[in-house]
């Protein structure tokens, strides 16, 4: 079995957790073998990231880019979890312009979105990375 990382313990906050960190890419031991399947499927990944490439180039604004695709992925995420808020009901919600949406859904995206907002503010403050300005 091949092993990709190690396994930390830590107290945070005084709570026990067990955080995992990943050794660095490409593997070495055993190395990375692309054949068979794993082969024909790095052509589709490259088309992919092509058309987002392209995507993003075809975006008037980076930060409304990601803007859209955060919210999106808040919707996706909580609709998992069982809620029934549609992108458009968000939205209408942000733009307070919302009617007949089922407004606790709705915040519960919302909470999602704040918490993404607190884990790239403190991602940040921790690892002094940059991030685009909006989410």
């Amino acid at each position: 079995m091949r092993v990709t990382g190690r396994t930390l313990g830590r107290t945070v906050a005084g709570e026990e957790i067990a955080a995992f960190v990943p050794y660095p890419l490409p593997p070495r031991d055993p190395p990375l073998k692309l054949d068979g399947e794993l082969a024909a499927l790095l052509p589709r990944a490259q088309q992919a990231l092509a058309r987002l490439e392209v995507a993003g180039e075809m975006v008037p604004s980076l930060d409304w880019f990601i803007y859209a695709f955060v919210r999106k992925e808040a919707v996706v995420s909580s609709q998992i979890e069982g809620t029934q808020a549609t992108l458009i009901d968000l939205l209408e919600y942000e733009a307070e312009q919302a009617t007949g949406v089922a407004i606790n859904d709705v915040r519960e995206v919302c909470n999602y979105l704040d918490a993404i907002k607190y884990a790239r503010g403190s991602s940040r403050a921790l690892a002094g990375c940059r991030f685009p300005r909006a989410y």
